[in-house]
């Protein structure tokens, strides 16, 4: 018995795949093992992998930088300083400037630009720490306090962009001296919150974090914040070093509603909850109520829908359509048993937080810890999803709609702390067709991974003909190694989603070192892409080694970017 035994030892060792099927490992089917792809889209020939310091493009197409870092805009802040286009800058939605009375004008309007997080390295010339823990550089790291003109610096480059643009002999250009050109910054200005949880937050000042967001039909902008708590704390970005310059919290994670008209004051709508928001995707559902999507980008966290109270009657009052999202019901998604879980603070509610594992955690962790009404229930949105069964996802990012048949594709990035390196796309399909509805189906529609070709789904965005564009976030500090090594940089590609290439991914573009594309949107008639090149050369440990030099020549330190991608075919 025990020679058996070491006779199958030494045959697994000499390679048990010729043993059983006769087949000498040397012939074996290399990896990745390619899946079968249909034809792609006849718009253009895809690109391969690319590990080029540039923002690679297919042939015939063009990218044009409409504005990047440290751009003046020729708009002033509240003390009558220039104001400078932002630092990483990521979700963009295109606004037609006539579209407050029904235009689609594709030659001129507002362009919402998002900035996420500033790298203080360029910013406000803070160093990295060094990555050696053990080295005696971190000590004076860790002493070097930063001061309070830096910290400004930093929150002046995140927040929003208003940018007033014209379509000029092929070129987008900023339209001089615009009343609608200006910022939105961690400074100002003075936001209020809306909702449920307003009594119980102080009066908020001005937005950060933005990460993706989306586009009202009433023509204003949901901004998502998302990574709020990365700001006050050493391992983060210091803003605690200066009294006084520290945020508070409670003030941040939430969906901030915009108008780039400048018609309607901005509110952060506590209705829809306090998470890492991603993003935000509306339908409406049967009885015209008015539904909103969302992701909360973080391992192990969940998909989100809010319904509105009352139904979306008149989109040119704007006013009224704003205050759809002050009252209704937020839900969290059950994938396992396909349904939408409510979250409302009501007697069975309250007896399921109040005697969770979870809850008596984190109320002895911090007494000051309480879900005892509506607004502190929304405020920790994520607690109370996860004890009231919601599903734990792969850091659930952008969701989007279909525009032809109303499905929801969300882009679960990965989760590396389970094995998901590569992440997947799943399609999600309401009970009835119906947004309003409190179940589901849902697939995996694309599986990332050296076989499709694509790792770390993202952003996400249709054309008019269906076809998904998504962007990729391979992390900065991976790209090129590990298991990531054959995708090159991060990149953007289109999947149809009908025919004989449904669910295949072909590349159409390749971004620059340590870059991220992210926020593509396209003008009304499809014949621009806006899309923003974000973080190129943030793995750069100081100014004298770059790993970048996007958009500049060599030399030059990487600015973030927003770019005009065209040579799409006329119709």
């Amino acid at each position: 018995m025990e020679n058996n035994r070491r006779q199958f030892l030494t045959l697994v060792g000499a390679g048990s795949l010729a043993a059983i099927t006769g087949t000498p490992p040397s012939e074996a089917a290399p990896l990745p093992l390619k899946r079968k792809k249909g034809a792609p889209p006849a718009f253009f020939t895809p690109i391969e992998p690319s590990k080029a310091d540039n923002l690679v493009l297919p042939q015939g197409y063009q990218a044009q930088i409409i504005a990047h870092w440290g751009d003046p805009l020729g708009s002033k802040d509240p003390e009558g300083n220039p104001e400078h286009f932002g630092f990483n800058n990521d979700f963009t939605a295109y606004f037609p400037i006539d579209a407050l009375t029904g235009g689609k004008s594709c030659t001129e309007g507002l362009l919402w630009v998002n900035h996420e997080y500033p790298n203080p390295l360029f910013v406000s010339d803070y160093p990295h720490p060094p990555k050696d823990l053990e080295s005696p550089e971190l000590k004076t790291w860790i002493a070097l306090k930063k001061t309070k003109e830096q910290i400004i610096l930093e929150k002046k480059s995140v927040g929003g962009s208003v940018l007033h643009i014209k379509l000029v002999d092929g070129k987008w250009l900023l339209v001089a001296n615009s009343k609608f050109t200006r910022r939105f910054t961690a400074l100002y200005p003075q936001i209020e919150l809306s909702g449920p949880s307003k009594t119980l937050v102080p009066h908020g000042v001005g937005t950060l974090a933005n990460c993706s967001g989306g586009r009202t039909p009433w023509m204003t902008v949901m901004t998502c914040e998302e990574n709020y708590p990365e700001y006050n704390t050493l391992e983060t970005c210091r803003w605690s070093d200066v009294p006084g310059m520290e945020i508070d919290e409670l003030q941040y994670g939430w969906v901030v509603e915009i108008d780039p008209f400048g018609d309607l004051p901005p509110k952060k709508h506590s209705a829809l909850g306090r998470f890492k928001h991603e993003n935000t995707t509306w339908a409406v559902g049967s009885t015209k109520k008015f539904v909103v999507y969302m992701g909360d980008d973080e391992a192990d966290q969940c998909l989100y829908k809010f319904v509105s109270k009352n139904p979306l009657i008149d989109l040119k009052d704007r006013a009224a359509c704003s205050k759809l999202l002050e009252e209704g019901t937020l839900y969290a998604a059950d994938m396992g048993k396909g349904r939408w879980i409510p979250l409302v603070y009501d007697a069975p509610t309250a007896a399921k937080i109040h005697s969770s594992k979870i809850y008596l955690a984190m109320q002895k962790a911090d007494p000051k810890f309480q879900i005892t009404s509506q607004g502190e229930l929304l405020i920790h949105a994520r607690v109370a999803a996860k004890i009231l069964g919601a599903t734990p996802l792969d850091r659930c990012e952008d969701c989007e709609v279909h525009p032809k048949d109303g499905s929801l594709y969300v882009a679960l990035t990965n989760n590396t702390k389970h094995g998901n390196f590569y992440g997947h796309i799943v399609r999600l399909v309401e009970q009835d067709d119906n947004p309003e509805a409190t179940s589901f189906e849902y697939e995996v529609f694309l599986a990332g991974g050296p076989q499709s070709g694509l790792a770390c789904p993202d952003n996400l965005a249709f054309d008019a003909d269906g076809n998904l564009w998504c962007v990729c976030d391979i992390s900065s500090s991976k790209i090129g190694s590990g298991v990531y090594k054959s995708f090159g940089n991060n990149g953007l590609y289109v999947i149809p989603t009908s025919g004989d290439s449904a669910g295949d991914a072909f590349q159409f573009a390749s971004g620059p070192n340590d870059a991220e594309l992210t926020g593509p949107w396209f003008s009304e008639d499809g014949k621009t892409l806006f899309l923003s090149v974000q973080h190129p050369g943030e793995e750069s440990p100081d100014k004298q080694n770059l790993t970048s030099n996007w958009p500049g020549k060599p030399g030059d330190i990487p600015k973030p970017a927003v770019v005009a991608i065209t040579g799409f075919p006329k119709e």
